[in-house]
């Protein structure tokens, strides 16, 4: 008993110390923690105050062009499967894939030794029924027989006449021919092979006449007309201007809020395009009207989610979200969120933020 009581008053001891030396690791914290937020204000304060050079133009107002320019994608007018119309056993192919086609060429030819054996009975049974009916046609106006009976061979000359031109059609259909005249961009057959009734064997795509792509926002599609003129370069040839013209607007908008409208083009033969090349359509519409424009170098971001950094005072700048509207070049229109006069970033914002300082320069 005595030995516990002396151990207590002993640990007892050691209680000022270790609560001393927790309040030293208290302090310590405490003032590291203050010398890390006062550096962090330090450097914030030195980059508020650092300037950052940049360059700036006014917002302007002019008479906008009644024009609209948009980009898209260039595909075929004409392109159809060709649908394999009989069953059966390959003996020839006559065109392959990259092959240029007309209009009902022989592509394949399927075997239809079976169909004609058919249709040679088909014939005989036909031509039986023929002379039996001349010889009942006889005894009747002879009036050895009844009338009555010519009515049950006349059925069976239809049925066989029915049967002779299903044999036809279906050798017929033995030929496989191109629907259309155009390129083979798919050709699965080969000697040998089997096909099935109803089943796609091979591709072709017209070229002659293409089709140009491009979606155009709720507030210009009221101005696009089915039949309007519109002119097109294709990226690869800005130089050559087609003339093209709207043969479909949609009647409904997409999830981003926009309408498909299909421009044919003729495809110049002396120096044709290809499907899926990228081109531009200007739209030329009548009225003109006042509008707000920056320079293209000015925005930040997506077109969609588009941001500029406008002067405030002469030192500072903030961001702000805008909505573009009609392209022009080096130039675009805002539709809202900047207001004429008001000077925006064109050069430096990627070193800008809020509350930095900006000094201007030429």
């Amino acid at each position: 008993m005595f030995f516990h009581e002396k151990k207590v008053i002993s640990v007892r001891r050691f209680y000022p110390w270790i609560l001393l030396a927790a309040a030293l690791v208290l302090i310590g914290w405490k003032l590291w923690e203050n010398q890390q937020r006062r550096r962090k204000a330090a450097e914030l304060s030195q980059a508020e105050r650092a300037s950052v050079p940049v360059r700036v133009a006014a917002v302007q107002e002019e008479w906008l062009s009644p024009q609209l320019e948009v980009s898209g994608i260039l595909m075929a007018a004409r392109e159809m499967p060709i649908i394999s119309e009989t069953m059966g056993r390959v003996v020839a192919v006559y065109k392959r894939r990259g092959d240029y086609v007309k209009e009902r060429d022989l592509i394949a030819q399927v075997d239809s030794e079976l169909l004609a054996a058919k249709r040679v009975v088909a014939e005989a049974n036909l031509r039986k029924l023929l002379q039996d009916s001349t010889s009942l046609q006889a005894l009747i106006d002879s009036q050895a027989v009844a009338s009555g009976k010519m009515s049950d061979l006349l059925l069976g000359l239809a049925a066989a006449r029915a049967e002779k031109r299903v044999l036809e059609k279906q050798i017929e259909n033995t030929s496989i021919r191109a629907p259309m005249s155009g390129t083979l961009t798919l050709c699965a057959l080969e000697p040998g092979g089997v096909v099935g009734q109803g089943i796609p064997v091979a591709h072709i795509t017209n070229l002659d006449r293409l089709l140009l792509m491009v979606k155009v926002s709720e507030r210009e599609v009221l101005n696009v007309r089915k039949g309007q003129a519109v002119e097109v370069r294709a990226d690869v040839r800005p130089d050559q201007p087609l003339e093209g013209r709207v043969t479909n607007v949609a009647p409904r908008a997409d999830s981003a809020f926009t309408y498909l409208v299909e421009i044919e083009v003729p495809n110049p033969p002396q120096a044709p395009l290809l499907a899926g090349m990228h081109a531009k359509a200007r739209f030329l519409f009548q009225e003109k009207r006042q509008g707000l424009v920056v320079p293209r170098v000015a925005i930040t971001g997506s077109l969609q989610d588009a941001k500029v950094y406008v002067l405030v005072g002469d030192t500072a700048v903030q961001e702000r979200q805008v909505q573009l509207g009609q392209s022009l070049g080096e130039r675009i229109e805002v539709r809202s969120g900047l207001n004429r006069g008001e000077r925006v970033v064109v050069a430096g914002q990627s070193y800008l933020f809020e509350k930095v300082r900006v000094r201007i320069v030429e």
